[in-house]
């Protein structure tokens, strides 16, 4: 039992115990708990057999016994008590964005639903509104939330599919008949969220190539099969395809199943032009030989979406994507100073293991009080002990930040004289989500007028299968944030990656300089920035476009624009 599942498990009781009445402390620490293994560096199975539970934030006698019985026996007494007592249909409902365990409690008691199917029912026929608590409006939300539910639950995250695509691609390429196996789709060109997984494969005896991919341990079920083609259902739940062509055709397949659909419209309108038809059975030495077959230079697979490639390709002006070593630094991170968990000291450990030159420790501000933001007097014992560090760090800097709450009128959560001291100041909306575009671009705006703001952190405030972006009007957020000289972050958590690729190319275009930081929690979390390259490379970022690319002395004066 890894870390993720005992978080998965205590999640779980967080949510019986709220649907089951309980709205005291417990809810709470067990969700902090949660978050808290979610993002510890170490294996939960190794600092419980060291005895060492206790040393862990949020981990206190009671909890440390049910991690113990969750190692052990894989659930522990009260899990099972309080899954016997609440209808498994009741949790059910809190898949649905915004209906958390009173509302539907209250549904539950009211009209006896425990289920997505009868809550779509109920809605629809207006029986919701009555209740307790919600009114017309918030039963039109519920119905556009399951409308939005059941889109998301066609896609999951990149960061949770690859790793079973790469498992199964090596799995493949180690069988001797295996020529050549890659990943194609959505996956390859690096799309935030992905429906399946796409394999294509060069083999001259492409049966026996298909019959080891139909017996290996990551596949539940084959639904189809044919001579050269294949697809299955994981035990994941997800659905992988392969392809088998021959190997002299395996660059135009490839190319012809990475995609995307729009991209290849577009090349075989230009091979009709030419004379010739563009299709997976070309004979290529690479996909480069394919694009020169067609008078053009090689195009990224991250750029093969038809939003301006081909012409751009045409024209000579293919952009230099940036590339994760161009990055000297991360600009938001978390201590435990408030809701993360290591030291500062640590957090700047880590950045030199992965080469940086900087970092920004950019813990909450006060109102956020679930992340123990930080006040002013907070912020001043933090920068004696950041100072302290950087005596001793040599030609490596610790930027003193914050992330400070972008409050409901568009006022920052902490005063500009206390923000005035800070290196570096990130401002960001966690809480009232819900206002209308006019509204939700004015806080934006107010907030990049503050001298003292830097960045505008998730700007969009999208989480990726759990929460759509709130109504923006981003033309307006790029010309202030121009004007202003405020960067817009690409928050590299792969839950996040917001600003998402099209804003960023608009970004870009607008010349709105973007910070792609990685959010992190922990020391593990800064590996995450290798998912915020992915989605920068899909905005045709280079690495003049990116803040953080930039030496330290160079960011230091850009940082000292606005002040």
């Amino acid at each position: 039992m890894r870390n993720l599942q005992v978080a998965a498990a205590f999640l779980e009781m967080a949510e019986l115990l709220e649907l089951s009445g309980e709205t005291g402390f417990k809810p709470v620490a067990y969700r902090r708990a949660a978050r808290t293994l979610e993002h510890l560096a170490e294996d939960i199975e190794q600092v419980y057999e060291e005895g060492r539970l206790l040393e862990v934030p949020g981990i206190g006698k009671g909890l440390a016994g049910k991690v113990g019985e969750l190692l052990t026996r894989g659930t522990f007494h009260q899990l099972e008590e309080l899954r016997r007592q609440v209808p498994r249909g009741l949790v059910e409902l809190l898949a649905v964005p915004g209906l958390g365990p009173r509302t539907a409690a209250v549904i539950y008691r009211h009209l006896g639903i425990a289920g997505l199917g009868e809550l779509e029912r109920a809605a629809g026929e207006g029986r919701l509104r009555g209740l307790p608590g919600l009114g017309e409006k918030k039963e039109a939300n519920i119905r556009e939330s399951i409308r939005r539910l059941a889109q998301r639950l066609e896609r999951a995250p990149l960061a949770e599919v690859l790793p079973l695509a790469q498992e199964l691609r090596a799995a493949l390429a180690a069988h001797p008949v295996a020529v050549r196996v890659e990943i194609a789709g959505s996956i390859r060109r690096g799309r935030e969220t992905v429906k399946d997984i796409d394999l294509v494969a060069a083999s001259a005896r492409p049966e026996e190539l298909m019959d080891h991919f139909a017996t290996l341990p990551q596949v539940a079920e084959v639904i189809a099969r044919g001579e050269t083609k294949a697809t299955v259902r994981t035990y994941a739940g997800g659905q992988a395809d392969l392809r088998v062509v021959a190997p002299e055709h395996f660059a135009a397949a490839w190319h012809h199943f990475t995609g995307s659909a729009e991209h290849h419209v577009r090349l075989r309108h230009r091979a009709r032009e030419r004379g010739s038809v563009l299709n997976e059975y070309g004979a290529f030495a690479d996909e480069a030989g394919l694009y020169e077959s067609l008078g053009l230079p090689f195009i990224p697979p991250e750029l093969r979406e038809d939003a301006g490639e081909v012409e751009a390709a045409e024209a000579g002006r293919l952009p230099e994507l940036i590339r994760r070593e161009d990055l000297r630094g991360d600009l938001h991170l978390h201590t435990r100073w408030s809701d993360g968990l290591a030291t500062v000291a640590e957090m700047a450990a880590q950045a030199r293991k992965l080469g940086h030159e900087y970092i920004a420790v950019a813990d909450h501000s006060p109102s956020l009080v679930v992340a123990h933001g930080l006040d002013a007097r907070a912020l001043a014992a933090q920068r004696a002990e950041i100072e302290e560090i950087n005596g001793q760090a040599g030609d490596f800097k610790v930027f003193r930040g914050v992330e400070v709450d972008i409050l409901k009128d568009g006022s920052l959560d902490l005063p500009d004289e206390v923000l005035r001291e800070l290196d570096v100041v990130t401002a960001s909306v966690h809480t009232r989500l819900g206002g209308d575009a006019g509204t939700m671009t004015k806080r934006l705006e107010l907030a990049m007028k503050n001298p003292h703001v830097d960045a505008i952190g998730h700007p969009t405030g999208r989480l990726l299968g759990r929460r759509d972006p709130y109504p923006l009007d981003l033309e307006r957020v790029l010309e202030v944030a121009a004007e202003t000289g405020t960067a817009l972050e690409l928050n590299a958590s792969p839950y996040r990656l917001d600003l998402g690729w099209v804003g960023l190319k608009r970004a870009r275009e607008s010349g709105v300089k973007v910070v792609i930081n990685s959010d992190a929690h922990s020391t593990a979390g800064m590996a995450d920035l290798a998912w915020g390259i992915n989605e920068g490379r899909r905005g045709w970022l280079e690495a003049p476009d990116v803040l953080n690319t930039r030496p330290r002395e160079d960011l230091e004066r850009f940082l000292m624009r606005k002040r």
